[in-house]
């Protein structure tokens, strides 16, 4: 298996990185729609990416936020008064400047900014995962839809076929060497699968509309689907790759990049409530110039001040207790997050198992059951076999058909799904 033929499945989920660069870039729908395109116009257009860029927007004017005590304070007052009493007028103006820097915090500022670092950078790991989540789902909800209209153009050869065997009952009846009951099964057989293509529209229609949906417009605005080429080989992967694998998704998965961010941020936080209790020093200086009637005044100054809290109610110590409990309920997540992983690669790795041999076998049905389905056909036509010998062989290599073709959609589907809880922008499952 080449990288090539599946480098469509695996570098859809990359494209993330390019968007991150170029939000502002959408594309339009036009008359075809292929899978990067679909992807490409979720990225643009689903509510759940829109959120994920506001709150990222929203850290990011955080982190401006914290950085502001690095910088001194600058305050201007201006007062203007006027005054009569005992018949004399009083004016006086006033303007004073002040400016004052924190010089020491024992570390507060730091472990503020720290910790709003750390929130950004969470909130860029939960818009990477809601991203490869997104791409993920809707790669599978366009090959749902690939795989529900294969299944039309095999129960239209099956209502072909078996309009065929119809129209060799009634010949046959009609010339005396067959039997009412023969005509009759060929109509019911008919009829069955006439209702199947109609089920198998209804599917289509229903995959459509789950499709519309992540995408963000309404099922009647989605263009045709183009097709992709369905794998042939379907060579399992050696059960030794599982356990680097399951390594790689624990270092690799956006998730996992987040929660850590989530805790280093909960530590800072610890820092930063404990340092409340420390001594602050300041300097500050300030200009006065104060102007009475026609008599002005200026005066300067230049301090040096200490503040030293002190936490009578226990509040402080409240806060300390309380990013504490966020630290150690940060570490259950990682851990949660890391064990629903390792669950998830190990399900995804068995299940794309299951659907290669599925395929596998599937492709070894097909021709056996298209052979018997021919012989029996021919062995009705010189009168050796029944129409119920006829019609139960058309109708097993119609379900190989629908087997087949179920099997290699539901293969490209699981390649996909493992791909992502492998938290991987390339393709990692190449074959010889």
């Amino acid at each position: 298996m080449s990288v090539s033929k599946f480098s469509w499945v695996f570098v859809i989920a990359s494209m993330y990185h390019v968007l991150a660069n170029a939000a502002s870039i959408c594309p339009t729908l036009s008359s075809s729609l292929n899978v990067d395109q679909a992807v490409n116009y979720a990225l643009c257009h689903n509510p759940d990416t829109q959120q994920q860029w506001q709150q990222l927007r929203y850290q990011q004017a955080a982190v401006t936020i914290s950085q502001a005590n690095n910088y001194p304070t600058l305050s201007l007052q201006g007062s203007s008064n006027y005054s009569h009493s005992a018949g004399q007028n009083n004016n006086s103006l006033g303007l004073q400047a002040r400016l004052s820097y924190i010089l020491f915090d024992f570390g507060q500022r730091a472990a503020q900014q720290q910790q709003a670092n750390a929130l950004l950078q969470q909130a860029q790991w939960n818009k990477d995962s809601q991203i490869a989540e997104l791409s993920t789902q809707v790669i599978q909800a366009y090959l749902n839809v690939l795989k529900a209209q294969s299944q039309i153009q095999v129960y239209q050869d099956s209502i072909k076929t078996n309009q065929q065997s119809l129209t060799r009952a009634e010949a046959r009846f009609n010339t005396g060497v067959g039997t009412p009951l023969d005509v009759l099964q060929a109509k019911s057989a008919l009829a069955q699968a006439q209702l199947s293509l109609v089920k198998a529209h209804s599917e289509v229609a229903s995959q459509r509309g789950l499709l519309a949906q992540l995408l963000g417009v309404i099922p009647t605005q989605l263009p045709s689907l183009i097709t992709i080429k369905t794998p042939e080989n379907t060579a399992l992967f050696s059960e030794a790759e599982l356990e680097s694998w399951l390594k790689t998704a624990i270092s690799q998965r956006s998730e996992i990049k987040a929660t850590k961010a989530n805790l280093q941020a909960a530590e800072q936080a610890i820092i930063s409530a404990k340092t409340a209790l420390k001594p602050t020093v300041s300097v500050s200086a300030n200009s006065n110039w104060q102007q009475n009637d026609s008599q002005a005044t200026n005066s300067y100054g230049l301090g040096i001040s200490v503040d030293v809290p002190f936490d009578l109610s226990g509040a402080t110590q409240a806060k300390i207790q309380q990013s504490e409990i966020q630290k150690q309920q940060q570490e259950t997540a990682l851990q949660r997050s890391e064990q629903q992983i390792y669950s998830q690669v190990w399900q995804a790795f068995y299940q794309l198992q299951a659907a290669l041999q599925t395929v596998d076998a599937a492709q070894q049905g097909i021709d056996s059951s298209q052979k018997a389905a021919q012989m029996a056909s021919a062995r009705y036509q010189v009168g050796l076999s029944t129409l119920l010998d006829v019609l139960t062989a058309q109708n097993q290599f119609t379900s190989q058909q629908q087997q087949l073709v179920a099997a290699q959609y539901d293969a490209l589907i699981a390649r996909n799904q493992l791909n992502y809880v492998l938290g991987q922008p390339i393709n990692l499952l190449n074959t010889q």
